[in-house]
């Protein structure tokens, strides 16, 4: 499999709120983790006379990692036409946007470069494999490798699902992860306390991924079972204490109601990935279901919904 890298070469007077911007378009997108170089955001301006080179030979970049795929070229378009339509218009911000293809292990050893252990809800720390991290005596460390399927715990839907996980699943509950990914939101379950969780996804890679994942945090697959194929025909028949979802809105109001089906009533439903334009209309469809509003979570312009069934 091949990776894409989209790379953004950005120039302004506000480089703080450009970098959010830029940021802003790819996570609009549904990509999941971004590589951000700043490479003067430390430095003090006093350096320039020690060394004027080093100062006049960087780039503020952004880079966002894609699968190459029948979609790509569609994406690509697509990309190149939100900058267009957001910054072609204005004088404060210089870019360019350049298209790289890795191979997979190509990409994942680049990636690991810019990934560390990082605090990503009040109790969850996600911690690569690859690095060291002594956790605090409240902290739940998950260990995880994203290199073959995205998913890292520092966007901001995945850290919101994790909040309204922390706060809703109790020892003992089943649990569905809808759209595993690497797994993350099932190993969190797990060291929540859950007793059964499920996870599915339609991508052989995450599949894999989330299996691997895991087993790195020493969760047996018969606890916790991975399965591609869509939701109705995996679950035969079960239904789950937590429904948890982190994908984005068009995808959730299609699978709306086979998540209904497969949730216990009284039960909790912890959708993300909704972009704020589009948060009215989820909740208007879970409404229109029965279901109860609990709780909007907001970070950025994501939103997350609590729901009770």
């Amino acid at each position: 499999m091949k990776v894409v890298e989209i790379k953004v070469i950005y120039e302004s007077d506000n480089i703080e709120e450009a970098t959010k911007e830029i940021s802003d378009v790819f996570y609009d997108f549904g990509v999941t983790g971004l590589k951000i170089e700043e490479p003067l955001k430390d430095k003090n301006p006093l350096d320039y006379y020690k060394d004027e080179k080093e100062f006049l030979m960087v780039d503020n970049a952004i880079s966002a990692y894609f699968p190459l795929n029948p979609y790509a070229e569609k994406r690509k378009k697509a990309i190149l036409g939100a900058f267009k339509d957001r910054f072609s218009q204005r004088d404060d911000i210089v870019y360019t946007v350049d298209f790289y293809e890795y191979e997979q292990e190509d990409y994942e050893n680049n990636w690991k470069k810019y990934l560390y252990s990082e605090k990503v809800s009040d109790k969850f720390v996600v911690k690569p494999t690859w690095r060291d991290y002594t956790p605090e005596d409240d902290e739940l460390v998950i260990e995880l490798d994203p290199g073959r399927a995205f998913g890292t715990g520092s966007h901001p839907t995945t850290s919101l699902c994790l909040k309204f996980m922390e706060e809703n699943i109790k020892p003992g509950d089943s649990v569905i992860d809808v759209g595993t990914g690497s797994g993350i939101l099932m190993i969190a379950a797990e060291k929540l306390g859950a007793s059964e969780i499920y996870g599915t996804d339609i991508d052989d890679l995450a599949v894999a991924s989330a299996k691997e994942n895991l087993i790195l945090n020493n969760i047996s697959l018969e606890k916790a079972k991975v399965f591609k194929g869509d939701l109705i025909s995996v679950v035969e028949n079960k239904k789950f204490d937590v429904v948890v979802a982190n994908i984005l809105a068009d995808v959730l109001l299609i699978l709306l109601q086979d998540i209904s089906e497969v949730v216990k009533k009284g039960g909790k439903i912890i959708f993300s990935g909704i972009i704020d334009e589009k948060c009215e209309l989820v909740k208007k469809e879970v409404e229109n279901l029965g279901f109860e509003i609990e709780s909007i979570g907001a970070d950025k312009e994501w939103r997350a919904l609590l729901i009770k069934a």
